[in-house]
């Protein structure tokens, strides 16, 4: 994974969760503050919930552009936060524009990257200075296991007043980082990632490529398809013309690949649950990055912790679905969904 990301070091966690949490406490105390676009997954929602009890915060934006989040960093921020497709918002993030903007105000920028993989984008050659990704995903590729990496990009001098709480590692500067994350947090805890578990993953990684193309091209066909679809309320997918981010896709993708997730609404839930429940192909489960095409219903899944407000900042709503595309032929899934939708009302 750090070749991969083109990073000086990658530590193998045993979820993504896991991953997210030991890379910021690796850096946090008491007092400081996250700042993050406020339409997160729900399970780090959940997660920077959880931090409050330590007195660390998360100050959420929106719209997360370089502007805006140069003008929400304050004395308490230590560390700037993104996912760089949301899920499933699917909102875009410019790497580049936003780790000058962190960078001026001498801060590290730490992104998700797992959406996207490094087979389509490499944060670290944007600016990105961790590179976090939940490798239960796409990496692994067949939801065959639970796990989490986290790459340093050694791009951030630790160095400097504002991370004291890295103590005799900031001698180390640039690899700082990584030197206290795996001699005290990732130790501590224990959060690593199991021997077998490390296998799978591997496995996973010598087909990454080709499944990526796949998914992509099939996730575009699909959206295209769900344009036109008359029981279909709404369909967002990045890499369609009408979506706001489909230039920043194709600028800063490679081959203007803009991710496997798309969601669609259809004007109930009664109507979303009757989809979903006469769905063959595509499996109820809420992973996403699989072989297979995978179907949930967010706002009761992912986001069943979330108040109403954090819901409609993700783009989560009771009639919607999210789709994360496998490998199919994509006339079978287009065939399926057009069968489905004769059970709506």
């Amino acid at each position: 994974m750090a070749f991969l990301e083109g990073g000086m070091s990658a530590t193998a966690c045993s979820s993504g969760s896991a991953a997210v949490a030991l890379s910021l406490l690796t850096i946090l105390k008491s007092g400081d503050e996250i700042l993050a676009p406020a339409g997160l997954y729900g399970g780090t929602l959940d997660l920077f919930r959880d931090l409050e009890a330590f007195e660390i915060s998360t100050k959420y934006i929106s719209p997360f552009t370089a502007e805006n989040v140069a003008n929400h960093i304050s004395d308490k921020t230590k560390v700037v936060f993104a996912e760089i497709i949301a899920n499933p918002g699917l909102d875009v993030v410019d790497v580049e524009e936003v780790a000058k903007a962190v960078h001026e105000k001498n801060l590290p920028f730490f992104v998700d990257a797992t959406t996207v993989t490094p087979a389509v984008l490499k944060p670290i050659s944007l600016g990105a200075d961790v590179v976090i990704h939940s490798s239960t995903k796409y990496i692994n590729g067949n939801s065959n296991g639970i796990s989490g990496v986290i790459v340093d990009g050694a791009s951030y001098n630790w160095d400097n007043e504002k991370f004291e709480v890295l103590g005799e590692y900031r001698k180390f500067k640039k690899a700082a980082f990584s030197s206290r994350l795996r001699n005290t947090i990732w130790r501590d805890i224990g959060g690593c990632l199991s021997p077998f578990q490390a296998f799978l993953n591997l496995e996973g990684l010598e087909t990454l490529g080709l499944r990526i193309r796949k998914a992509n091209d099939n996730a575009l066909k699909l959206a295209k398809y769900f344009e036109g679809a008359p029981y279909i309320e709404e369909v967002n997918y990045p890499g369609l013309e009408n979506h706001p981010d489909y230039e920043l896709v194709k600028r800063q993708f490679k081959d203007g690949a803009a991710g496997a997730i798309l969601t669609i609404r259809l004007r109930s839930k009664e109507r979303a649950y009757a989809l979903l429940n006469a769905l063959k192909i595509p499996l109820l489960a809420s992973n996403i990055g699989d072989v297979k095409t995978l179907v949930v219903h967010p706002a009761s899944t992912i986001f069943a912790h979330s108040s109403l407000e954090e819901k409609e900042a993700a783009g989560v709503f009771d009639d919607l679905i999210r789709i994360s595309v496998g490998i199919e032929d994509v006339d079978d899934l287009i065939g399926d969904f057009e069968a489905a939708s004769k059970n709506l009302q």
